[in-house]
């Protein structure tokens, strides 16, 4: 899930009554599994000393439990205090307490007053920065004292791993460039992801993201409007392919798709669909096309349209059995497409899928998103997007917008990038948790077309299938990385190369893809 910092502070507060377990050890497990994860890191050894940035409130008690922690295992710790001029928590003084309470020969504390205090530190190339300054609480910008702190931190060019949330950082809400932030390189967050971790213009500022258990726990009866979309979430979407099961009972998809300057992005959706379990897909493709077609893909039905060089339309009459639609991948923009997909959205009643020149269409006319079969599925990248719903000034605006925008209209709308995000007709947001940059590549959209056309001809409700299908076609991405490309030489070919072991490691329930 994806709280906010009010439905976090219930949680713990839920966790302390009902476990029942104390603010000061509940934070002494918060440190805990901080510091046996950031040891257990890759890469790191006995040599590497430590230097742990305290603040004067509860993400600075997390930080005294970590460096008292790494002192007892033997590693050289300075802990910096810096509290400014800020109220010592109950749960900051115990721990600090606790830590003076050790005689460690590794451990030194220092009283930061300035941040020229700071050069006094020796830093090594082995220096790891913790910064436990401040948390998730933080509600206005950091200045003076702070800022200068941070600034001061992040000139070092040391790894620097954050203690829940980076300090500077507005865990719900957009931070201007402009705030001083720690740029950290990885982030250990306790319990449940936050919102502005998963919002590209924090890319820097936040590093990798993970998510450590504390056992924290909400009320049986909580319900989040934000879910992160995991192994768990698609174990219970899935459905396994019925042992009987012919062409016929899995579906029959109608894609329209292609123009003379854009065939392969017809094949690729195309193949795709045909790789991720559908009976039958018919290709509606220009006429001068056609011939290619039973070369690159002898499976797919022809449909050739009237026109030679783009969509001018289809009759659907001509096709009783399809039950799901897919248009856009390489249509363009010609006014006898535009026309021709009008008269589709006008002739249809049950939810299609929409992509590409498609939406580029919609941004042009704007009054016919309204006439779209309610649990359509549109899939835009940013620039798309921005041309259907308009401008947003920062990443928090326009996911409100995505929200709005798909509530307004009762459409499922996938806004592509990283951490893909899904949202539904209900006000509902999924997150997807599987992808790399590599899939940042000409026809990769396109393949996800493909997979999302087979998922409704099979039957799956749009929203599940745009659940499922994002997380199935980035978990391919995934796996074509970790076989045989690199983030430079992934293609869109290469996750339908991959789509195989995707889908049956999904179906096996195995695979786990923390980020």
């Amino acid at each position: 899930m994806i709280l906010s910092v009010s439905e976090i502070r219930a949680a713990e507060a839920f966790t302390m009554a009902n476990e029942p377990i104390s603010s000061v050890d509940l934070m002494e497990r918060a440190g805990t599994v901080f510091t046996e994860n950031l040891l257990q890191y890759n890469g790191l050894s006995t040599e590497n000393q430590y230097v742990v940035l305290c603040g004067s409130g509860n993400n600075g008690g997390d930080g005294l439990v970590i460096a008292r922690l790494l002192a007892e295992t033997g590693h050289i710790v300075t802990v910096c205090l810096c509290y400014g001029s800020g109220k010592i928590s109950y749960e900051n003084q115990i721990n600090r307490t606790r830590l003076s309470e050790f005689t460690l020969e590794k451990l030194s504390i220092i009283k930061v007053k300035s941040e020229k205090e700071l050069d006094s530190i020796l830093l090594t190339p082995s220096t790891i920065v913790i910064d436990a300054l401040f948390g998730i609480g933080l509600s206005k910008p950091l200045t003076g004292y702070y800022a200068n702190i941070v600034m001061k931190v992040n000139s070092w060019l040391l790894p620097i791993f954050a203690v829940d949330t980076p300090s500077g950082l507005f865990a719900d809400q957009h931070t201007s460039k402009q705030h001083p932030c720690i740029q950290a390189f990885k982030t250990y967050t306790f319990q449940y992801m936050k919102q502005a971790f998963l919002m590209p213009e924090n890319e820097i500022r936040v590093g990798t993201a993970i998510v450590l258990d504390i056992g924290m726990d909400l009320p049986s009866d909580f319900v989040s409007d934000k879910i992160l979309v995991n192994s768990t979430i698609i174990s219970k979407i899935i459905q396994a392919i019925s042992k009987f099961a012919h062409k016929g009972s899995n579906g029959h998809g109608l894609l329209i798709a292609g123009n003379r300057n854009m065939p392969g992005a017809a094949l690729l959706a195309a193949k795709s669909a045909l790789r991720s379990g559908i009976g039958k897909v018919t290709l509606h493709i220009p006429d001068s096309l056609a011939t290619f077609v039973p070369f690159a893909i002898p499976e797919v039905i022809l449909s050739r349209d009237k026109n030679n060089f783009c969509f001018s339309g289809i009759d659907l009459e001509h096709f009783p059995s399809i039950n799901a639609i897919a248009i856009g991948p390489g249509i363009g923009k010609n006014p006898i497409t535009s026309a021709a997909l009008s008269n589709l959205i006008d002739e249809l009643h049950s939810p299609m899928i929409l992509d590409a020149d498609a939406l580029n269409i919609l941004g042009d006319n704007k009054t016919w998103i309204s006439f779209l079969p309610e649990n359509s599925i549109l899939t835009p990248h940013f620039k798309e997007f921005e041309r259907l719903a308009g401008k947003s000034a920062n990443d928090f605006e326009r996911m409100d917008r995505l929200c709005k925008f798909a509530q307004q209209h009762q459409l499922v709308v996938i806004l592509k990038g990283a951490n893909s995000m899904i949202a539904m007709p209900d006000g509902k947001l999924f997150v997807n948790t599987t992808g790399n940059p590599g899939m940042a590549t000409a026809g990769s959209g396109d393949v996800l077309t493909g997979i999302l056309l087979a998922l409704l001809a099979r039957g799956y409700a749009p929203e599940m299938a745009a659940i499922l299908g994002v997380y199935i076609h980035g978990l391919a991405g995934d796996i074509a990385i970790g076989q045989q490309q690199s983030t430079e030489s992934l293609i869109a070919s290469d996750i339908i190369e991959n789509l195989g072991e995707s889908w049956a490691t999904s179906g096996n329930r195995t695979h786990e893809f923390q980020k």
